[in-house]
């Protein structure tokens, strides 16, 4: 028999919906909640077989819980967030949620999400975290800074720590020192693990045949070319230039009602982290590049000013790149010094890859010996 189930995870428990159209008339809808440990999911598995169908929102923890239960159930789906926002009513429990999804997976009109498969996964997540290590650096380096300024020490956009030679920390009071040695030890620390995950990332993917077509483009680097491919992961599910653009949010603003037609800036939808990396490598382009797309910049540039020529370029650098994903191709003005460069680059960054078990032991405390047990006189 069909059924239909509608899951709304959270960090600690979950609430299932189950919707049986052809079950006995009192047996269609039951309602569960489920802890979310394994014990907990190893309960909801037994409550479903081949054709049991699933759908739940994207999450913290929804994919490692798609993994899980597609091993039990005949097809499992993960709804789009903001499109289920955008239909829904207006009231939002967890068991609403989960009976909507529920009844819009049995009706066909869920909308879905692209499930990335787990090396496109473990990159993405590689690059979030690194990137959180980076507002870390921009903090510290800003703490730093401004105890500079406060001792009359002005500094551009360069590191805090060239400054140290030439200031008189001497003569400074004892917590202004104290406050600026602590960040800027924290920010050695900082860059050390931010170099850990580019070293992991670059291990990951210096044989990975998208990846090293994308090098191929000018301006584009290990960091860029990581979040390109991380981005698309399968080329193949957009249709259109059209969608690509959409999917990074380059895709302009349209307001159009009656007579009115009004094109805006870009809706900056998806990724903002693709976005930045795509606009950083536009403006290498625009500075070095002599092939097609420095030429393309240059047209747009004396037509509609050179920001909206960047953006008109990332636009374009994000199509390239993904033709280029799709037909399994090197850029066609590619240099090849300039390729191989980086290729280079890319391996040596490799090298540096840690062994994280030999880490492991470094931070995790040991074990005290077990003492052994006192026994008395009399024993």
């Amino acid at each position: 028999m069909r059924t239909y189930w509608g899951l709304d995870s959270h960090r600690d428990y979950l609430v299932a919906y189950r919707w049986a159209p052809d079950a006995p008339e009192g047996e269609q809808v039951r309602r569960f909640r489920f802890s979310m440990t394994p014990r907990g999911l190893e309960e909801l598995t037994t409550q479903l077989d081949r054709e049991s169908r699933v759908a739940l929102e994207v999450s913290g923890n929804a994919f490692e819980l798609y993994d899980v239960l597609s091993a039990y159930a005949g097809q499992v789906l993960v709804a789009n967030p903001l499109e289920m926002r955008r239909l829904g009513s207006g009231r939002h429990t967890d068991r609403v949620d989960a009976e909507r999804l529920a009844k819009m997976l049995a009706l066909g009109t869920l909308p879905t999400v692209w499930v990335p498969p787990k090396p496109v996964r473990a990159i993405r997540r590689l690059l979030q975290y690194r990137e959180r290590l980076a507002s870390q650096r921009t903090r510290l380096v800003n703490q730093a800074k401004a105890v500079l300024r406060r001792q009359g020490v002005v500094l551009g956009r360069g590191d805090p720590r060239g400054a140290l030679g030439s200031a008189e920390l001497d003569r400074w009071p004892e917590e202004e020192q104290s406050i600026l040695l602590s960040p800027l030890r924290l920010l050695g620390l900082v860059e050390q693990e931010i170099q850990a995950i580019e070293a992991e990332i670059a291990a990951r993917l210096q044989d990975n045949p998208g990846f090293r077509h994308l090098l191929t483009i000018p301006g584009v680097s290990l960091l860029t070319a990581a979040v390109i491919w991380a981005a698309i992961g399968d080329p193949h599910r957009f249709r259109s230039p059209k969608q690509v653009t959409r999917y990074a949010g380059l895709d302009p603003t349209v307001l159009q009602s009656g007579q009115a037609d009004r094109r805006g800036h870009i809706s900056k939808n998806g990724s903002r982290e693709l976005r930045r990396h795509l606009i950083e490598a536009a403006q290498v382009i625009a500075r070095v590049d002599s092939g097609p797309l420095g030429a393309f910049y240059r047209r747009k540039a004396q037509r509609i000013g050179h920001k909206k020529a960047l953006v008109a370029l990332a636009r374009k650098l994000l199509i390239v790149a993904w033709r280029m994903l799709q037909r399994g191709e090197d850029y066609r003005g590619n240099h090849q010094e300039l390729t191989r460069h980086k290729e280079l680059m890319v391996a040596r960054v490799a090298q540096d890859r840690r062994d994280w078990k030999a880490v492991q032991e470094e931070v995790v405390p040991h074990r005290r010996a077990a003492r052994p047990r006192r026994t008395s006189a009399a024993a």
